[in-house]
């Protein structure tokens, strides 16, 4: 019979291991198993429920759980392992869902932190009535302030998270968010000259068929300092941004773009991001990959049913990249966190 190393041995063995290993991850072993639950925070927009799905380390039996054509890497209500552990809020893209990284959630559960990520109001797979107004463009960072707020206050996850240490990590339209909610300031006006410059815009048609852009005058952009760092997948709208309204945006950023991104015509997202941001991102760019390649990898069910977002350009390998891309987010986030997180690594190969 095969001893086993105590849980809280293991723990201290991988995050001495990651110490060591972190700067250049590819893979990595996990000290801990991940569980999940789904709660509901208030949207604090226009009232009503949004849907969250949260995260977190445990200690209990690795498991699985389907939900729908989603499989989740972690155990319903599972109990939370005690500590301190970095807050990570994630923010799906345009018409996504609360479940859209379920892969990353899980990954940075394993990892020794929280990981939540909240289903936008008007701009989810159910709902996509707020696109193109400022439901989305201005009350999207108000969810996550929500989504910050109702997690410090829950009475399962407020003791165990480290207030000091939170994080967001963004794809697309969430990229956007991420930015808005770690001081970016989009300016609306410059929407014109990315209309003239890119006259076939994938979504220029319903942009302009949300009709009135304003649906709640008096909603204001909004920020949190408690975020410290942000990773940008993808980023959408960044013709938005200027220097001047990128100058507040002072924590460390980690982006990401797809070199074959079918939605989002270079150069103007990350990249305008990236030449416009005070201090330049630690930026890399998939070859070959597309849109949707941050989304978790697809079951086959759910590609029957969302063929466009599962389906890959030929020679990616979406469970590949996510090896790597949550890897690489964890590290990026423990570098900028200043956690060492409960994994191990190896290097990656050149």
């Amino acid at each position: 019979m095969r001893t086993r190393t105590p849980k809280r041995v293991q723990h201290l063995l991988v995050a001495a291991l990651a110490a060591v290993c972190m700067p250049t991850f590819s893979t990595a072993v996990a000290a801990y198993e991940a569980g999940f639950v789904m709660l509901t925070a208030v949207d604090p927009v226009e009232g009503g429920a949004m849907q969250v799905v949260v995260a977190y380390p445990t200690d209990a039996p690795a498991t699985t759980t389907t939900l729908g054509p989603f499989t989740l890497a972690a155990g319903r209500d599972s109990p939370p392992t005690p500590g301190q552990h970095p807050l990570i809020v994630v923010s799906h893209g345009t018409g996504g869902s609360a479940f859209g990284h379920h892969d990353s959630l899980t990954a940075l559960a394993r990892a020794g932190f929280v990981a939540a990520a909240v289903e936008h109001p008007r701009d989810n797979h159910r709902d996509e009535s707020g696109f193109g107004t400022d439901l989305q463009v201005i009350g999207r960072a108000h969810h996550i302030v929500a989504l910050i707020d109702t997690l410090l206050a829950d009475k399962k996850f407020g003791p165990i998270i480290d207030r000091t240490r939170i994080g967001m990590a963004g794809h697309s339209a969430g990229g956007y968010t991420a930015l808005v909610v770690a001081g970016a300031r989009p300016d609306f006006g410059l929407g014109a000259a990315y209309r003239q410059a890119v006259p076939d815009d994938p979504y220029r048609a319903r942009v302009e068929a949300a009709g009135a852009f304003r649906r709640k005058p008096d909603l204001q952009l909004v920020a949190d300092p408690r975020v410290r760092a942000i990773v940008l997948m993808a980023p959408a709208i960044g013709y938005l941004f200027d220097a001047a309204g990128l100058a507040g945006v002072k924590i460390p950023v980690r982006m990401l773009r797809a070199s074959n991104d079918e939605l989002l015509p270079h150069p103007w997202h990350a990249e305008h991001i990236a030449r416009h941001l005070p201090n330049r991102p630690d930026y890399s760019v998939l070859d070959g990959a597309g849109h949707f390649v941050f989304l978790a990898p697809c079951s086959p069910s759910f590609t029957v049913m969302a063929r466009q977002i599962c389906t890959d350009p030929p020679g990616i390998d979406r469970a590949a990249v996510h090896d790597r891309l949550n890897a690489d987010m964890i590290a990026f986030f423990g570098r900028s966190l200043g956690f060492v997180p409960t994994m191990a690594a190896t290097p990656q190969k050149e």
